[in-house]
């Protein structure tokens, strides 16, 4: 890789990195946020898996610095665990053609949001005092965590579709001009 490729994955990198810490910090209560669609495109983008797994890992530490603590430390690492699911479509789509990875961009949508949901509330109704630990409780975890799941949906879609659109617009060819000599 040359001078000018590194400076364009370091700029690459601190810009989604940015996007996604400052959208974890203006919505956290709600996980409307760009965390899972930055993760897919980085996951598609890096040529490196380790720029792929550090953006995720970046952004999550960052934006833990201000974030309120999670509940326990099998939480904390559920939710970190979760990233490698957007990070690993992206590796996907980065090997995809045609409407193979179209799928997997749909996948990158919805996929993401649900295994989260699904994993961190198991994690969260197991390791915490907060919900009777039987089917009860477990489904009273789960419908009680149903607002944060729609939410976090909504955003991984929203964000994924104007990262994709950025990336495509980003990687447009501009025709070149071409001086007629008179």
């Amino acid at each position: 890789m040359n001078n000018r490729e590194t400076l364009r994955e370091l700029s690459v990198f601190g810009l989604l990195l940015a996007i996604g810490v400052a959208g974890r910090w203006a919505q956290p209560d709600w996980n409307f946020t760009p965390l899972a669609a930055v993760t897919v495109i980085g996951g598609y983008y890096f040529r490196s898996l380790l720029a792929a797994i550090l953006l995720p890992v970046g952004i999550l530490a960052v934006s833990d610095i201000i974030l309120p603590a999670h509940e326990s430390v099998a939480v904390q690492v559920s939710v970190h665990m979760m990233m490698l699911v957007p990070l690993f479509l992206g590796r996907m789509a980065r090997h995809a053609d045609g409407w193979q990875r179209v799928g997997l961009g749909v996948l990158g949508g919805v996929l993401p949001a649900t295994a989260f949901f699904v994993v961190t509330n198991f994690v969260h109704w197991a390791s915490t005092g907060m919900y009777e630990k039987s089917i009860a409780g477990l489904t009273a975890c789960y419908i009680a965590a149903l607002p944060f799941y729609r939410s976090m949906l909504a955003g991984d879609v929203f964000y994924l579709v104007v990262l994709v659109a950025c990336l495509m617009i980003a990687s447009a060819r501009v025709p070149q001009r071409v001086r007629v000599q008179a």
